[in-house]
């Protein structure tokens, strides 16, 4: 299982920011978790189990692929399964807990069997996914290191 993003400068903003972030009248630091999940840092994004591209090249908000992916870890160990979905289209990704496996189906059809993975690996491909967003974003935008969003991803994954 792997998770990976590929960090594009030319999507750091979305519509209806990029006056306000030409100008300079942006404050990250300040920017509430929903402005950041859906204004912001939208990046390629491959997503693979077992060789099967749950996502290849998606371009979700970082942000927000990294709080889907950080509340999936908590309901799955709660729930036993979770989705992880797409305010921009109708694809839903979804997990269920078999055993000490993480089986992974979505809306647009999988292999059979689907693939899978260990509980462990998930946790650790996720973990080290939002960490590795979270280094990326602020080595690159320092006044995210005070934001609080970054923070509750941080608790949220467990770093």
């Amino acid at each position: 299982m792997k998770i990976n993003f590929t960090p594009d400068s030319r999507h750091n903003i979305g519509p209806g920011w990029e006056k306000a972030w030409h100008a300079g009248r942006i404050d990250l630091a300040a920017l509430t978790a929903t402005d950041l999940r859906y204004g912001f840092f939208e990046y390629p994004v491959d997503l693979t189990v077992e060789g099967h591209a749950f996502l290849s090249a998606s371009r979700p908000p970082l942000i927000d692929i990294m709080f889907s992916l950080g509340h999936s870890l908590q309901i799955l160990h709660t729930d036993g399964k979770t989705e992880i979905d797409f305010t921009e289209n109708t694809y839903v990704i979804h997990l269920q807990l078999v055993g000490d496996q993480v089986r992974f189906t979505s809306t647009r059809g999988v292999p059979t069997p689907p693939p899978s993975s260990s509980l462990d690996s998930y946790t650790s491909e996720v973990r080290s996914f939002i960490a590795n967003g979270l280094e990326y974003l602020e080595a690159q935008y320092p006044a995210l290191v005070r934001n609080a969003a970054m923070h509750e991803l941080r608790v949220l994954a467990g770093l």
